[in-house]
């Protein structure tokens, strides 16, 4: 610890306990320290929070004149003619518990239920600097304000005692409306009240018309998976988050805690994921690929299945087939999910480019604590491509490559910058390519759409080669390429010009210089990973790297096998993840 640090530990506030004279923070909660003194000792905390609340009162007036709500559980209802609420969490928004995370620091314990029921019986919470008057300006402004606190309401218990002491608590402070119970809706209160307050806001908007949104983590304002697709930069949430942020939502700070901490796990997380102004020493790079056949939320898949559609839909339409000749398409509940996000957790990736998943909301019911979601496609098909990259590798976002959607019903591909502006920048595409033409000659396409297809999107990927092989980048594609890449490059020799269908020699057919690619499927047998694996003889899924890519180091390639008996129980894809490390 610095030695400014270590004095002034002694100023943490733990007003609630009598505690031992002024020493150093054990290390299992040292990382609070500066977080729990920035919000008791710095004056520019006080000040952020009140210039938040000040904004936040100016903006009541519009906010509910407005006719249209700022929950995006009402958005596209009708709801002009209800009365206006405001919702606000409690702790860190409205009240400041930061004497009890200094105990913690100043006993190096972890949280534990017990020691926080205490502290909420003391009922010595006071307000976050502007809260109060906030909470008073909305209810002079005829708006109903209703605090949604994860404080929890536990079995069996009547009275619930944290809302009890919770009410006479801010009943003392001046608090609009703490003497009526329904105006806090408590974790546990109700059956399906749980951590996710998405319940909680649907039960306040079915009477009212929410105006305002104001609390400490994105999970105040959004569904958990939606804040996970925010923290994964997720193009379409974030622009949402972005225009209603100063406007109808309003963030306090709190550097003590939150949902953005789960994602990167614990310390070692926490410490990778530091974003340092030196160059990161990469000492190896394993990319991954896996085709997750048809991943949305349940929720996503019963709506849609409700309004499937004859044949594919094109990439514009939200919707999925109902084909009465193939399979039914997976519908996976949280099991299944719990299932195939164990097979992620031990993935021996670095980033993984992933196919027909719904999304950062979809990829998150998989891809938890220690990944970031990044880069999808945008069309609004479910069958979506992105990736999923490791917490602390620094990453862009480019342009996905909407050429290769060749008629409106095909996938773009989906593009990536690893250590961006670097000496280790790499640059990736993902892709999922047109399905059917797994060894067809594609010299005889007409005859055969889907060979057709995937013959116009074979130059699409020829010139994305050749322009990042121009400019001297390291680079991949990785992905479901529905072609057997293996049985495809024993065609000719190399003379593309005769065999076009050979279509590994036409993307790797060293025009430019640096245009030659390694197949890392390249030498390997192929081997059912699974029974649900349909894919022989060999493997439609490849990871092409470039030349100057693979002289960094020694290639290995596996494809992750799935235990059997789980896959087939719990609706794994039929595609196992594939991964190529360069050590």
């Amino acid at each position: 610890m610095h030695p400014p640090i270590r004095s002034i530990a002694a100023a943490l506030l733990a007003a609630w306990l009598p505690l031992a004279a002024a020493a150093p923070p054990p290390v299992e909660q040292r990382e609070l320290l500066s977080g729990v003194l920035w919000l008791q000792q710095a004056p520019e905390a006080r000040y952020a929070t009140l210039s938040i609340f000040r904004n936040a009162t100016t903006m009541l007036e519009e906010a509910i004149a407005a006719p249209d709500s700022a929950a995006i559980e009402q958005r596209g209802s009708d709801v002009a003619k209800l009365p206006p609420a405001v919702i606000v969490d409690l702790d860190e928004t409205m009240l400041d518990n930061s004497p009890y995370e200094a105990h913690l620091v100043r006993e190096g314990v972890p949280f534990e239920e017990a020691g926080w029921a205490r502290w909420i019986a003391q009922r010595r919470a006071l307000p976050v600097p502007g809260a109060l008057a906030f909470a008073q300006a909305v209810d002079k402004a005829g708006a109903r304000i209703f605090y949604v606190s994860n404080r929890e309401c536990f079995a069996g218990e009547n009275p619930c005692q944290a809302k009890e002491h919770t009410m006479a608590n801010m009943r003392a402070l001046g608090f609009p409306r703490a003497d009526d119970p329904g105006a806090f809706l408590f974790k546990g209160e109700r059956p399906g009240w749980g951590t996710d307050k998405t319940s909680r806001r649907q039960v306040v908007g079915a009477a009212h018309r929410i105006v305002m949104l104001v609390g400490d983590d994105m999970r105040d304002f959004v569904s958990p998976p939606q804040a996970h697709a925010l923290h994964a930069r997720d193009r379409t949430l974030v622009a949402l988050a972005e225009d209603e942020i100063g406007r109808r939502w309003f963030v306090i700070p709190n550097p003590m805690y939150g949902s953005w901490m789960e994602r990167l796990g614990g310390l070692e997380g926490q410490y990778a994921a530091l974003d340092s102004a030196a160059l990161p020493a990469v000492e190896r790079l394993a990319l991954g690929t896996w085709n997750m056949e048809w991943l949305m939320t349940t929720g996503t898949h019963d709506a849609l299945l409700a309004r499937c559609t004859p044949g594919f839909p094109p990439s514009h339409v939200r919707a999925i087939p109902c084909n009465k000749d193939r399979p039914p398409l997976p519908r996976r509940v949280a099991a299944d999910f719990d299932a195939l996000a164990d097979v992620a957790r031990r993935l021996p990736a670095d980033v993984v480019a992933l196919q027909e998943v719904d999304g950062p909301e979809a990829a998150a019911t998989v891809f938890r604590e220690g990944w970031q979601l990044a880069c999808f496609i945008s069309r609004p098909n479910p069958q979506k491509v992105g990736f999923a990259v490791r917490t602390g590798i620094p990453y862009a976002c480019n342009p996905e490559l909407k050429e290769l959607d060749i008629d409106g019903a095909t996938r773009a591909g989906a593009d990536i910058t690893l250590y961006p502006g670097t000496p280790h920048a790499v640059r990736l595409l993902a892709v999922h390519l047109k399905s059917g033409c797994f060894a067809g000659s594609l010299a005889e396409a007409p005859a055969f759409p889907p060979c057709a297809g995937l013959r116009k999107q074979v130059p699409v990927l020829e010139r994305w080669i050749d322009a990042r092989a121009a400019e001297n980048v390291r680079f991949a594609v990785l992905g479901d390429f529905n072609r057997r890449l293996e049985l495809d490059a024993v065609m000719d020799a190399g003379n593309d010009e005769a065999r076009p269908d050979a279509v590994f020699n036409a993307l790797s057919d060293g025009r430019p210089k640096g245009a030659v690619l390694l197949r890392a499927t390249a030498g390997q047998a192929h081997v059912r990973c699974s029974p649900l694996d349909r894919h022989a003889p060999a493997a439609i899924d490849n990871i092409l790297v470039s030349r100057s890519l693979a002289a960094l180091g020694r290639l290995t390639y596996a494809r992750i096998p799935y235990d059997g008996a789980t896959a087939a129980r719990h609706k794994f894809p039929d595609h196992c993840p594939a991964v190529l490390t360069i050590q």
